[in-house]
């Protein structure tokens, strides 16, 4: 199981990914988590996205049962996660651009075109 990838998930959920299906993805994982382990569900709240995913990979790894739900998990928000990053930009009709456009779906961070003109 891919750390990495997991954390990925763990972070686009967090943030708000995929609206309520991404809510209840997120729900989905704390409610296995705790089934699992009763509650330390919690410290997925707590900590940031790359030590709660190897936390989960290390419990996958030591709990073979826990190992193949997680993964059923991962399968399945994954593909939640990258279908609700599809992103399509159109400037069109009577538009008029005069400077710069920027066309993106997500963006973490600022951007900067340049200096001041």
């Amino acid at each position: 199981m891919d750390a990495t990838a997991l954390a990925a998930i763990i972070s686009a959920l967090a943030g708000g990914a995929a609206g309520e299906a991404g809510k209840s993805a997120w729900n989905s994982l704390t409610a296995l988590v705790r089934r699992r382990f009763g509650d330390d569900s919690a410290e997925l709240e707590r900590r940031p996205p790359d030590e709660a995913a190897a936390g989960l990979v290390w419990r996958a790894g030591a709990d073979p049962e826990f190992g193949e739900a997680l993964a059923e998990w991962m399968r399945d928000a994954s593909a939640l996660v990258q279908q609700r990053r599809d992103v399509t930009n159109t400037i069109s009709g009577d538009a008029r651009v005069t400077g710069p456009v920027i066309q993106a779906g997500d963006i973490h961070g600022s951007i900067n075109l340049g200096g001041p003109h």
